[in-house]
């Protein structure tokens, strides 16, 4: 198989799983009005997906290198293809939160075990180009998914979205099985001990604290723009949508161009400058609260992010040569169990000081992380 068309294939499990993921976003103030609760307390159906989808994801990565990858992908493609069904079919406001905890625990290992996959396709200078092109087809579902998410809850209602969604997991699931050839798993030592190797090791020390914060930070500026766009620019649903959709595009066009400048400057600039454009987004969004502020952040973070996470991911296949799994996957528990923590902590933020105290201190938080960054190390070794 070529490499663009395994890549096509595994960037279409991943596009699901962002999509699926991220929808919740822009039609967070449609579920509060729904079921009668608050925005702070909706965002509880958010945390009840980071958390496991962060928790779970160096399980599945384990597994992964033990069992094989394209079958572990496989099923937990089908586990996310019935419980999103279960999330169009749900009735009360807790019933949601519990499906959307069962989606999170099924979708954790789909990009890290995809991006596993690519580490042992391609040789160490091929993949800052592949997995940029991966992270590429994610980021473009999680941007285009919420654009047609929004105008789909203002029209025909909510679940029709997830129900959307578990079609398209079931098809991506079709294409894993039938497509993806599978690799003997390895042998490996007990999982505590393999996490603990990966995270201990000097460059699991530099880079999966790095991840943690960029989930933390950018993804919980992210998380809440979409109740912003609402709250404060009076958009509703198809309209928030369609400016999250930008998200997306400009990830996918800083995929196309990661591996390029990681080249010319390196893995370090490369994430200074993601974290630089973060801030820049959330001073603009403190600064000049309006839909055209949130239209410039969606350019700034979508780029940021796959500058970041690019690098971080890449440089995550170094950390054990004979699993990449696992490191892969606590790249991922990193990126999105500090998303959930974001989440979590920028509501407790937003309920009690408003959105611009929640905005600035994220561009503190952004201002450290680029600080640190200049220090760190993460060059080709």
């Amino acid at each position: 198989m070529s490499g663009r068309r395994l890549v096509g294939i595994l960037g279409f499990a991943g596009f699901i799983s962002a999509a699926d993921n991220w929808i919740v976003s822009p039609i967070l103030p449609v579920l509060a009005e729904e079921f009668g609760v608050s925005i702070f307390k909706a965002g509880m159906i958010l945390t009840a997906y980071l958390i496991p989808y962060g928790i779970m994801q160096p399980v599945h990565g384990y597994v992964a290198d033990r069992k094989g990858k394209a079958t572990v992908l496989c099923r937990i493609v089908y586990g996310l293809a019935a419980c999103t069904l279960a999330c169009a079919l749900s009735t009360s406001f807790w019933m949601l939160c519990l499906s959307r905890l069962a989606t999170g625990f099924f979708a954790a290992g789909i990009i890290a075990v995809s991006l596993a996959i690519i580490g042992d396709t391609f040789s160490h200078d091929e993949r800052h180009l592949h997995v940029g092109k991966f992270m590429g087809i994610v980021f473009l579902g999680q941007g285009v998914s919420v654009g047609l998410g929004g105008l789909i809850a203002n029209t025909v209602g909510w679940r029709v979205v997830f129900l959307v969604f578990a079609v398209l997991s079931l098809c991506s699931a079709f294409m894993l099985k039938h497509v993806v050839s599978e690799n003997p798993g390895c042998a490996s030592r007990h999982f505590f001990s393999e996490v603990r190797r990966a995270v201990l090791s000097p460059k699991g020390m530099r880079i999966f604290p790095m991840a943690t914060a960029t989930g933390f930070l950018l993804l919980g500026i992210y998380s809440y723009l979409g109740a912003f766009l609402h709250d404060i620019a009076g958009l509703n649903s198809a309209q928030t949508g369609l400016i999250i959709m930008v998200y997306g595009f400009s990830g996918l066009v800083a995929s196309f161009h990661v591996g390029k400048i990681t080249r010319m400057v390196g893995s370090r600039k490369t994430i200074i400058l993601g974290g630089l454009l973060g801030m820049f987004s959330a001073l603009l969004l403190a600064c000049l609260p309006s839909w055209e502020s949130g239209l410039v952040a969606m350019v700034g973070l979508g780029s940021g992010y796959i500058l970041i996470q690019s690098n971080l991911a890449t440089y995550a296949f170094s950390v054990a040569s004979e699993n990449k799994g696992l490191p892969s996957a606590l790249i991922g528990l990193g990126l999105f169990g500090g998303g959930g923590l974001g989440t979590a902590f920028g509501g407790m933020l937003l309920s009690h000081w408003g959105y611009q105290a929640l905005w600035l201190v994220l561009e503190i938080g952004l201002l450290v992380f680029t600080m640190v960054a200049t220090r760190v190390r993460l060059e080709k070794e």
